[in-house]
């Protein structure tokens, strides 16, 4: 028997308790008060980030599980899959924070037959779903599968919860009811806003309970570029519909966009948690293991791969392209400063009048540094406006996605922050 059956038992019995733990805790219905008030709306909010924690560790499961069955998916096809990804790449490629490196799986997948690929499909879509290096198009159809199940439990909660409240007698019961039914409001907008933006289009990622996704616009698998887009500050699932609709003027024949909305982006209530705040580095770094195995695998099979980072966000492209074994190009749009400034070739934008990017609070300002190719952003205004469509930062931002460096029209802005520091002695 495989070592890895007893640590995947174990994991899953794990998980179980931890599941018990995060949703059955209910606090006093007699504690009235602005105290029990907050308390209650806190236990929401852990709730779901507790929920996209065990949505993580299922998938890990998930993970071990299928690698540790002898019948048909055994330890030594995916040892094989691995000796012959070490024979195609001399330069060995690292672990995934997640689960096995893109290029691994790309091969185990490549090496199962079409049968046991559907079978995996329909059977393990939470396994499938999540796999950094799995064609888009299967990929796919197992999240869509989960969003499906996802969107009919939480709505029968819903209606659930909307009968228990008519029901209650207390007004602590009351109250915990009607924090429970707004914290699965919430996670039901977020499910339908992911919904919203996938349609016509490409699920490649998707935790259900927190909303994160990433959504791919063109085809994904067969794009000879692919663009992929990474949110920053205040990021949310809800803003997926219209972050996607901007991606989709960016893309065209042979070449895809993705809308990576998978990390946990900073929000207005972190600031003062030092492990979640956005002037800090620890939730881009979190996120940066992720991004890259994410970028490793669209890049798996050769496409050309362009990490686009937009304010915070620019700090997660920055350290996941310094791993990356495929990224090609960076974009850092409205960025905050970075470290370290990525390896391969990087464009900056920066718009007129964005109080952001001339702070330089994660390091130097990279619009002003050498060796950096500037991208002229005539008509954007402010911190939000570089990928309007029709406008120049758009059409600069496509120009790179799609290989075209000679398109791209170069403007160096120089804002207020800039102005400053260059009155300042040296």
């Amino acid at each position: 028997m495989s070592v890895l059956v007893p640590v995947a038992a174990a994991l899953g019995t794990a998980v179980d308790g931890w599941e018990r733990a995060v949703f059955a805790p209910r606090l006093p219905t007699t504690w009235q008060g602005e105290a029990a008030d907050a308390a209650r709306v806190q236990l929401g909010h852990l709730v779901d980030r507790g929920g996209g924690l065990l949505d993580r560790a299922r998938r890990l499961t998930a993970v071990l599980a299928d690698v540790a069955a002898r019948e048909p998916f055994d330890d030594a096809r995916l040892a094989d899959a691995l000796a012959r990804a070490g024979r195609g790449e001399p330069v060995a490629v690292g672990p995934a924070a997640d689960g096995p490196a893109p290029a691994v799986v790309a091969h185990w997948w490549a090496g199962l037959s079409e049968q046991e690929r559907e079978s995996l499909v329909v059977g393990r879509p939470e396994l499938v779903g999540g796999l950094d290096g799995l064609p888009a198009s299967a990929r796919d159809r197992a999240n869509r599968a989960r969003l499906a199940t996802t969107r009919d439990a939480t709505e029968a909660e819903l209606a659930e919860l909307t009968r228990a409240r008519e029901a209650v007698r207390g007004a602590g019961e009351l109250q915990d009811v009607e924090t429970r039914l707004a914290a699965v409001r919430a996670r039901l907008g977020r499910i339908l806003a992911v919904d919203a933006a996938a349609a016509d289009r490409t699920l490649l990622a998707l935790d259900p309970t927190s909303g994160r996704a990433a959504i791919g616009i063109g085809d994904v698998d067969g794009a000879r570029h692919v663009g992929v887009f990474v949110p920053g500050f205040t990021a949310r699932a809800e803003d997926l519909p219209a972050r996607t609709a901007e991606l989709a003027a960016l893309t065209g024949p042979g070449v895809a966009a993705v809308a990576w909305y998978d990390y946990a982006a900073p929000q207005w209530p972190e600031v003062l948690d030092p492990s979640r705040s956005v002037l800090g580095a620890r939730a881009a770094t979190a996120a940066s293991t992720r991004l890259t195995s994410f970028l490793d695998g669209v890049g798996a099979r050769g496409a050309h791969v362009t990490a686009i980072g937009h304010s915070y966000g620019s700090l997660v492209v920055a350290q996941a392209a310094a791993t990356s074994h495929t990224v090609d190009d960076v974009v850092l749009l409205g960025s905050p400063g970075v470290t370290p400034l990525p390896r391969q070739p990087t464009w900056v934008g920066e718009a007129r009048f964005d109080p952001v990017a001339d702070t330089g609070w994660f390091g130097p300002d990279p619009n002003g540094l050498p060796g950096i190719h500037p991208i002229a952003t005539t008509g954007a205004v402010g911190h939000g406006e570089y990928l309007r469509a029709g406008e120049t930062s758009a059409r600069n931002v496509a120009a790179v996605i799609a290989g075209r460096a000679q398109d791209v029209t170069a403007d160096r802005t120089i804002g207020v922050g800039d102005r400053l520091r260059g009155l300042l002695p040296r």
